[in-house]
């Protein structure tokens, strides 16, 4: 059986990517780093630590797009299994199919799934935890660096899409994802939209005999995985089915839980969030599909939300994305 882990980890592949971009500042201590250079290579680190590190490494640096720039120093290789099983498959349909099988690689908290809608391909990431901007952005650049360090020529126009907001300069993104890409902020979800025509486009490095290999030994890592039983992504399973019928308060997520209140309190605290952000990332997060991608009234939208007045959902999605419900919808189906 395999052992069982609290918290949602990161590889430490992940990590050493930042280690490479922070030796560059000289504002960085060396022994800050320390720390970093030690690292197993296939060892985990909890997602919560690493969050914590980079709100340390942006107030050293005072660079807010460190998620970003860690991307540009990635090299060939550096997702191990992951990277090998996908792209030496033959098709970017089959490259996807391996990525969301072995993500959990690298990184235990999300689900990365691909759909075709229409004439799109989307390709949609689901963390269990709340991401910061940098880790969002790191996330998003890191799948884009990787697939153009082995195919440099992507020709098809593409879409990148953030949960979080616009920053106040946004040139960097449009450099880290090319001149093809669209890129937009305040989304229902992160991830990507593209020609459904690209997922049958053969990769360069498909090899089908080390796909098989590859595939095989990335199988044989996922089942020596621990198996993570965190405490958060239960709380958000509670919010999710308590919201409409307003059982989504702290009080009632504990007591379904069978914990006091401050233990559950504490608990998020140590897998680095709490109830208050979860509650408020859902909702915003359900609040981005619900007005972008429906037609539910708004009044319908609030309910299903668990807001108790209707005002009092238009001041939350303005406070998410300083438009209005009504300005958001209309721009999605413009």
């Amino acid at each position: 059986m395999r052992p069982l882990e609290s918290q949602h980890c990161y590889s430490n592949r992940l990590i050493q990517q930042f280690g490479r971009l922070l030796r560059r500042y000289p504002s960085m201590p060396p022994e800050a780093l320390v720390g970093i250079d030690t690292l197993e290579e296939d060892g985990r680190t909890p997602i919560a630590t690493v969050h914590e590190l980079l709100r340390g490494a942006i107030l050293i640096t005072g660079d807010e797009e460190i998620g970003l720039k860690a991307t540009e120093l990635i090299e060939v290789g550096d997702y191990g299994a992951l990277e090998y099983a996908a792209s030496t498959a033959q098709t970017a349909a089959e490259a996807f199919a391996a990525i969301g099988r072995y993500m959990h690689l690298i990184n235990d908290a999300l689900t990365f799934s691909i759909r075709v809608d229409g004439e799109h391909a989307i390709i949609s990431f689901e963390n269990a935890v709340v991401m910061p901007r940098a880790a969002e952005d790191f996330e998003l650049a890191a799948f884009f660096a990787a697939a153009r360090a082995r195919n440099p020529e992507l020709r098809w126009p593409f879409e990148v899409r953030f949960v979080h907001e616009a920053p106040a300069d946004v040139a960097i993104y449009q450099r880290v994802f090319t001149a093809n890409a669209t890129v937009r902020f305040a989304q229902a979800y992160a991830g990507f939209l593209f020609p459904r025509e690209a997922l049958t486009e053969r990769l360069p490095t498909a090899d089908p005999r080390l796909h098989a290999v590859m595939r095989s030994h990335a199988d044989r890592l996922l089942q020596e995985l621990p198996k993570v039983e965190s405490l958060t992504a239960r709380v958000r399973e509670h919010l999710m089915s308590g919201l409409a019928s307003g059982q989504a308060t702290l009080a009632d997520v504990a007591g379904a839980l069978h914990l006091s209140e401050r233990t559950l309190a504490r608990k998020l605290e140590h897998e680095g969030t709490s109830f208050k952000n979860l509650l408020e990332d859902l909702r915003r997060r359900l609040a981005l599909r619900y007005v972008g991608d429906s037609d539910l009234a708004f009044s319908e939208i609030a309910f299903l939300l668990g807001f108790s007045q209707v005002a009092a959902f238009h001041r939350a999605f303005k406070r998410w994305t300083d438009q209005t419900p009504l300005e958001y919808r209309t721009g999605r189906r413009g």
